[in-house]
């Protein structure tokens, strides 16, 4: 019966999600030992948007699997999806942290290379980025992550043009971020590149972060 009522809710979150079309999906991947603002400050950036008189983003977690993880070793958090059963994101949030495990798992890249064929955004706090360079979608591109992963993200991405001191790298689809608050910088730059610089004012005097500076960061141009 337990099983039954958690497949029925599941279902639920699911059909509401895919049928609230007026909504953006945005997928926070969280795992053992995910930095907390890595995920927490984008995902309070995404669900404070507010447009219209409405709230656009549809924020929800996503694990490899529906276990409960541990952050920074004193936050446990249940993920509301699964790779496998997860809406279909218009957003990816990848966050940095202890990342290594789910760069290795073949479930988990497979899930980012599939998402990032129809997503409008996949973006990458601190050291995030690896889950991105190894699904491929830093070669020929230019990217960021924390200062201390600099050297080993250029390593694991020789085609790739890896910045120093950036606070955000926008491609395109694929946006890096340099590291743990500097995620908050790189959501807001996507709130004001999708509803305009208002509204991610906005957020961020909600937020009472007065470190944004909406002209800080890299934008690439792809022409």
């Amino acid at each position: 019966m337990k099983n039954l009522l958690l497949g029925s809710l599941l279902a639920f979150q699911l059909s509401f999600a895919q049928t609230n079309s007026n909504k953006m999906n945005v997928a926070i991947f969280i795992y053992d030992k995910v930095e907390i603002l890595d995920f927490a400050g984008p995902g309070e950036v995404f669900a404070s948007t507010w447009v219209d008189n409405d709230h656009p983003f549809n924020v929800y977690t996503v694990a490899a699997d529906d276990k409960p993880i541990l952050s920074q070793g004193f936050v446990t958090i249940t993920p509301q999806y699964t790779i496998q059963n997860c809406p279909k994101p218009d957003i990816i949030v990848l966050p940095g942290g202890g990342v290594l495990k789910s760069v290795e798992n073949e479930e988990v890249i497979r899930w980012v290379k599939e998402c990032s064929e129809s997503a409008d955004v996949l973006l990458s706090v601190c050291t995030g980025a690896r889950l991105l360079s190894k699904a491929g979608l830093l070669d020929n591109k230019e990217a960021t992550t924390w200062y201390g992963a600099i050297e080993s993200l250029r390593e694991m991405t020789p085609k790739a043009i890896i910045h120093e001191n950036t606070r955000f790298v926008d491609n395109g689809q694929v946006i890096t971020t340099a590291g743990v608050s500097a995620g908050i910088d790189g959501a807001l730059h996507v709130v004001r590149r999708m509803f305009g610089e208002d509204a991610a004012l906005h957020v961020a005097k909600y937020m009472e972060y007065d470190k944004w500076n909406p002209n800080e960061g890299l934008i690439v141009n792809n022409d």
